[in-house]
């Protein structure tokens, strides 16, 4: 006997789909991830040996270099942070100790990472020289471990590094002299660190002293997943435009923005010979 669509339709109605559990997209966007991870590092496997042999003697070499700083670093570790400290001073004129904060939908706070950073000159991003992870010891004793490789890469790549920015330096020297307008604002960015070079979506908020520092606030908003997210930052002129606390804050369920993420500077150590100004 055939069924009747009337029949049919009742038995669609009385059928349900049972409720997905929650964390369901949270697994399947993680295992995307994962997926897409795996193909992309295949991939790269496959593009690196197909590169020629010199190509894996680099490798190697490279591999030999980090076990070695590695084994030197747990060796001699009083003599290994003597010389860090002098590549530290000879390279950075100040560096910034940092907290990370994040805050909990209850508006709890938690500290995240406590970390130093070096910053050699303003085009340069600076690197992060030390770091621990409160309430995580092992991660903290892994970054302890790579702090140390970390400086080390970076002030061997350093003379790359500078050749770069000086080409890149010549070409805004070329074109601040063709556009006079250029040349005033990069200025004014430099004496204030406001958003008059960077302009939209980047405002300028007002001012506030941090850790005996003006700084000037820039800010802007932009839209994740329909809802406003902002980001405001403090930067120093006096220190090359460092940022000494940037807030980021999240609309929550009662729409409305609160702090999410804060970072801070909670000490500046200026060396002897620092061109920035001191405190």
């Amino acid at each position: 006997m055939t069924p009747s669509d009337e029949d049919i339709n009742s038995l669609l109605k009385a059928w349900t789909v049972p409720p997905s559990p929650s964390s369901l997209e949270d697994r399947l966007r993680s295992a995307y991830r994962d997926r897409t991870r795996a193909r992309s590092t295949r991939w790269f496997r496959n593009w690196v040996s197909t590169l020629t042999p010199a190509a894996g003697m680099f490798a190697g070499i490279t591999a030999g270099a980090v076990v070695f700083l590695l084994v030197v670093t747990q060796a001699f570790p009083q003599a290994f942070g003597q010389t860090l400290a002098a590549l530290s001073g000879t390279t950075y004129p100040f560096t910034v100790d940092y907290e990370e904060i994040e805050y909990k939908a209850d508006g709890s706070p938690a500290i995240r990472e406590l970390f130093t950073m070096g910053r050699a000159q303003a085009a340069d991003g600076g690197l992060v020289l030390s770091s621990e992870f409160p309430g995580d010891p092992l991660r903290t004793a892994q970054q302890r471990i790579l702090d140390p490789l970390n400086l080390v890469l970076y002030w061997v790549e350093t003379p790359v590094r500078e050749r770069l920015l000086a080409r890149s330096q010549a070409r805004i020297d070329a074109l601040k002299a063709r556009n006079p307008d250029l040349a005033r604002r990069m200025a004014e960015r430099e004496r204030t660190c406001g958003s008059s070079l960077t302009g939209p979506p980047w405002t300028t908020v007002g001012t506030e002293t941090i850790l005996n520092y003006a700084t000037t606030g820039n800010q802007k908003v932009w839209m994740e997943e329909g809802k406003p997210v902002r980001l405001t930052e403090w930067q120093a002129p006096d220190l090359q435009c460092v940022t000494l606390k940037s807030t980021t804050e999240k609309t929550f369920g009662d729409g409305r923005l609160r702090p999410a993420f804060e970072r801070r500077a909670l000490k500046v150590t200026v060396n002897a010979d620092a061109t920035a100004t001191k405190r």
